[in-house]
């Protein structure tokens, strides 16, 4: 955006030095990048963020100046024409896409060299001089921000206005001479046969304003900001219309103007208005947001102490609307040009501003002292990851999207994620209702970078129809980490993985973890599902091999577990009781039992642990046998207990089965 300073100062009234102005309108918030002199001129240009759209012209310029150096700003006056009661003949198809529009045809008119002043100030901004009647649509636009066209009204087929949407295969040569193939998803002004413009962008070369012109039909319109934005990436098209369009216009703009055009038009060109229709489509002026905020609430936010007037002269110089200032409470209504402002925070910022982020006093922050709770869901990611890492387990983190064809890679292919409707790649479709295919890619991308011993973990996410879930997954692959005592490495297996499962479900108070042969089919034989308090909290085993050779790993066997933390998290028991080391001697007795083979170790020894009371303090598992005396179907076991108090020494009979 552009600045004429000479231009400015129409609006309004100032001799602060250049390198003061220049800082002051940097620190409200419009970045100066540059400044250029022009024929006596000085052009300002400035960096306007996207939603500050009413920056965009000089009136909005001068607004802020104003409320900058507290000056008074002197906006145009327009005279108020009578309007023909003839009406144009205008149709809004798209009215979703198209808010409002106001035709004017002006018969009569005189197409000329502009007029020095109109022209100097176009062109001090960067446009070229055309005609008296494009010159004015181009200085109303930089004047008021409200993007304006002129059309040759004895060119348009049937005298009629169309907004619509393109025809399959239609056509149109724009201003700039080049021709652009259509298509149903942009928006066209067309007459009664064919486009005349591209709406919001740019006119056609068939309707454009000549010297020959006489009659002329003044487009002023609100136009859908997505559907420009989209239609002038699509077209490769821009234009200072469609820069304007794309940020938002204000509803109220298009009837301001569409008047200050039509007074320069008559001003400058003669002419008579004879028609004049203006359209409302689905979506009206938005309702203005009314903001309440204290001067207490402002100065606390900003750490001063202003005072209730100030604030109400900064908002007034901005178009602001203070309805109440009764016991410093403010009832503010932003103008409809500002719908960024949507909370009192916004209107703080505007005060701040304006007053100047370096003028305001450099006070510390109050800070309330108040106790932090942690609930039990930190303490377990916390503790969870810890152990791990103790455990030597690297921690890493994978993105929570993958494909379908991750899925059926790892045979879980009928899990149904949550599908991502507009995913940035084909790769990151779906939300993963699984942590398998995350912790196989990186295996596989470690293989492939020749590390071949892996310990790793992740705490992440998984999602299920309308659910997520914590889970904590693990993966092991390779050799086992050597010391100095052994000469050869040993492979790892399931027991590496289960013991660091078991582990970890230790320090979160679960010691009594039960591992139950299951099948899934991404497992090999021999899987187990996890269980605490006979709830199924996870499960482990050795990656299927074709799942493995599906992923390009090969030779090599991958272990995986994977742990429902949501069940865990509100049974964790974080306190440890003190158990005192027993200055008694340990007694130590075997037993030999014959158990079925689906019996588990677990099992007997929460039985045996049951029976043995206080004084059991360790059960151990010495030996297994199969063979003569054991019936088909069973198997021996030998079992050590170890039996101590802490208060005495045990006799035989209180230790003897």
């Amino acid at each position: 955006m552009k600045i004429s300073l000479n231009w400015l100062k129409n609006y309004i009234s100032f001799s602060t030095g250049l390198d003061d102005f220049v800082h002051k309108l940097t620190m409200a918030g419009i970045e100066v990048e540059a400044v250029h002199d022009c024929h006596g001129d000085k052009v300002v240009e400035v960096e306007v963020t996207p939603n500050r759209s009413d920056c965009l012209n000089m009136i909005g310029i001068a607004r802020e100046v104003s409320a900058i150096l507290n000056k008074t700003k002197k906006i145009p006056s327009i005279k108020k024409l009578p309007l023909p009661k003839t009406k144009c003949d205008v149709q809004i198809v798209e009215k979703d896409k198209c808010s409002r529009y106001i035709g004017t045809v002006i018969e009569g008119v005189s197409v000329k060299k502009t007029p020095d002043t109109i022209r100097k100030r176009i062109e001090a901004l960067g446009l070229r001089s055309i005609n008296n009647v494009v010159d004015i649509t181009n200085f109303s636009l930089l004047e008021n921000g409200q993007p304006l066209h002129a059309f040759d009204y004895d060119k348009l087929i049937g005298g009629k206005i169309v907004v619509r949407f393109a025809k399959k295969g239609e056509k149109i040569v724009t201003i700039d001479g080049v021709e652009r193939e259509l298509d149903p998803s942009v928006l066209v002004i067309a007459d009664e046969k064919r486009p005349v413009a591209i709406a919001g962008i740019m006119g056609g070369q068939d309707t454009e304003v000549t010297s020959s012109t006489k009659n002329i039909l003044l487009e002023s319109a609100c136009f859908d900001q997505v559907l420009i934005r989209r239609t002038s990436r699509k077209l490769a098209l821009s234009s200072d219309s469609s820069y304007r369009f794309e940020r938002g216009v204000d509803f109220d703009g298009v009837e301001y103007g569409s008047r200050r055009a039509t007074d320069l038009i008559l001003q400058t060109a003669g002419g008579k208005m004879t028609s004049y229709s203006n359209l409302i489509g689905k979506k009206s002026r938005k309702l203005q947001t009314t903001v309440n905020i204290s001067i207490d609430e402002i100065n606390s936010y900003l750490g001063a102490k202003l005072t209730t007037a100030k604030c109400k002269t900064i908002l007034d110089k901005l178009d602001f609307k203070v309805s109440s200032t009764k016991g410093g409470m403010f009832k503010i209504t932003p103008p409809s040009f500002r719908t960024d402002i949507k909370a009192g925070v916004d209107v703080v910022e505007e005060v701040s501003r304006i007053i100047g982020y370096d003028n305001l006093p450099m006070t510390m922050p109050e800070v309330k002292a108040t106790d932090i709770t942690t609930s039990n869901r930190q303490i377990c990611r916390k503790r969870i990851a810890q152990t791990m890492v103790m455990q030597g387990v690297n921690e890493i983190v994978t993105y929570s999207m993958i494909n379908q064809a991750a899925l059926e890679k790892s045979r879980q292919g009928h899990l149904k994620g949550i599908k991502i409707s507009n995913p940035l790649t084909l790769d990151q479709e779906k939300m993963r209702p699984a942590m398998l295919p995350s912790l196989l890619s990186v295996v596989q991308f470690n293989l492939n970078k020749g590390q071949k011993n892996l310990k790793l973990f992740e705490i992440g996410k998984v999602y299920t129809g309308n659910k997520e879930k914590d889970v904590l997954a693990a993966v092991m692959t390779g050799d086992s980490d050597k010391d100095w005592r052994e000469t050869m490495a040993r492979a790892r297996d399931f027991f590496d993985l289960k013991g660091c499962v078991e582990q970890v479900l230790s320090k979160l108070g679960f010691n009594s973890v039960l591992f139950e042969q299951d099948t899934q089919e991404y497992f090999e034989d021999g899987a187990a599902v996890i269980k605490v308090k006979s709830q199924s909290i996870g499960f482990i085993g050795e990656v299927h091999e074709d799942v493995l050779e599906n992923w390009g790993i090969k030779q090599q066997k991958v272990w995986f577990a994977q742990i429902d933390l949501d069940v865990l998290y509100s049974g964790a028991a974080f306190e440890k009781r003190f158990q005192p080391i027993s200055g008694y001697p340990a007694v130590v007795r075997d037993i030999s039992l014959a158990v079925k083979n689906s019996v588990s170790f677990q099992q007997i020894k929460d039985i045996v642990y049951e029976l043995g009371g206080k004084l059991l303090t360790n059960i151990s598992l010495t030996e297994e046998y199969i063979g003569e005396k054991i019936p088909e179907g069973q198997r021996g076991l030998v079992f050590s207990l170890q039996y101590q108090s802490v208060e005495r020494t045990l006799t035989e009979d209180e230790v003897n089965i």
